[in-house]
């Protein structure tokens, strides 16, 4: 016999006690498809997350500066490892820079050779120099900020060139006359063009020191040029 408590009814026919058995396996077996496949979704969910990240290192240049791993400055930063870096996010790296020349300098920060070249377009380097002048053997820490674009697809590591170089020129001052002038406004806007790509001119061309060549430095060295600022 079997008693139905949700009914109150009290079977004695075995027929009705085993259909009732089957439809409790049913229920049981179901709940267990249920239980595994949102394990499954789980698992995918996950994978997906975990794959979806960005591998990455830069090799690190200078030019009458070195930049160190310490205040000591004992300890040479030859590359960076980034780590690996989801979209969307960012990596915070602490470097000391010292002037190694016998002048008052200022620094200058650029990149080159990005592999593949189109992952310039989703990953931007910044650091928090102010633009002040630094005396010889003077060390500065300063902080370099990876970012990677929410909307970065297709690429899954790269690799890309630090310049970190000291200038006693003026900012803004490209072509090294000591003035703001009409030819630094030119060079400027074939730099931002694409046409002109040395390195030392783009760390000149960088006024706001953010790492980047942007309409932000066009406008300041016209307001410069112009004498507003």
């Amino acid at each position: 016999m079997l008693y139905d408590k949700e009914k109150g009814v009290l079977y004695k026919h075995r027929g009705i006690e085993k259909q009732m058995h089957l439809f409790a396996n049913m229920r049981v077996q179901k709940a267990m498809f249920i239980s595994v496949a949102a394990s499954l979704f789980f698992l995918a969910f996950v994978f997906s997350l975990t794959t979806n990240t960005i591998s990455n290192v830069s090799a690190v240049e200078t030019n009458e500066v070195g930049v160190y791993w310490n205040p000591a400055c004992t300890d040479n930063v030859a590359s960076i490892e980034w780590g690996t870096l989801a979209p969307g996010r960012m990596r915070d790296i602490r470097v000391y820079i010292r002037n190694e020349v016998d002048e008052p300098q200022f620094l200058f920060m650029s990149t080159e050779n990005w592999d593949p070249s189109n992952a310039s377009h989703y990953i931007t380097l910044r650091w928090n120099y102010t633009r002040q002048r630094i005396d010889p053997d003077e060390v500065l820490e300063i902080t370099l900020t990876l970012s990677v674009s929410r909307y970065i697809k297709g690429i899954s590591n790269f690799r890309f060139n630090i310049l970190i170089a000291g200038s006693q020129n003026l900012p803004g001052d490209i072509n090294g006359n000591g003035r703001i002038d009409l030819g630094d406004v030119g060079k400027l806007d074939l730099i931002y063009s694409g046409i002109i790509t040395d390195p030392e001119l783009v760390a000149r061309a960088d006024i706001n020191g953010d790492g980047i060549i942007d309409l932000g430095e066009v406008g300041k060295l016209e307001f410069m040029f112009s004498g507003v600022i």
